[in-house]
């Protein structure tokens, strides 16, 4: 039986995890701008700015839907489980946050050997490993 609890909280951790990184990559990615969109911005051809203001226009509509997208799956979380799940959920994503940021800051996908090894690497690191055992708990025990 703790062998099904245990195989089950790992899938749903996985399902988890899944969801929380891909509705907080949709939420983030709007918040930032592309250093060169904001350089065509000011010399771009009267084109290139319109289509630049069309574009930030759906940037601010995304991170509104981002946002209630991600208050509906934390209601839903606490709705069917309980409020340990959704804070699970916001542990990955707080230790998915400096990756994604380092992301966009630096224009490509994350590499280990690239980023800085200080507080924040290791915490990212870590973060989301607190989660499994965590999970378990607020599902099988709390």
């Amino acid at each position: 039986m703790i062998i099904t609890n245990i195989l089950i909280t790992i899938l749903f951790y996985l399902i988890l995890m899944y969801l929380s990184i891909n509705l907080l990559g949709f939420l983030v990615r709007g918040l930032f701008y592309d250093p060169e969109i904001n350089r065509l911005k000011q010399e771009g051809h009267e084109f290139i700015k319109n289509e630049i203001k069309k574009s930030e226009r759906a940037d601010k509509i995304i991170n509104v839907i981002a946002l209630i997208l991600i208050v509906t799956f934390f209601y839903f979380l606490f709705h069917f489980w309980n409020i340990g799940v959704v804070a699970v959920a916001v542990i990955i994503m707080i230790g998915r946050l400096p990756d994604l940021i380092w992301e966009i800051k630096h224009g490509v996908k994350i590499n280990p050997k690239m980023m800085d090894k200080n507080v924040l690497y290791y915490m990212s690191a870590f973060l989301p490993w607190i989660g499994l055992p965590l999970l378990y708990y607020f599902i099988y025990i709390f």
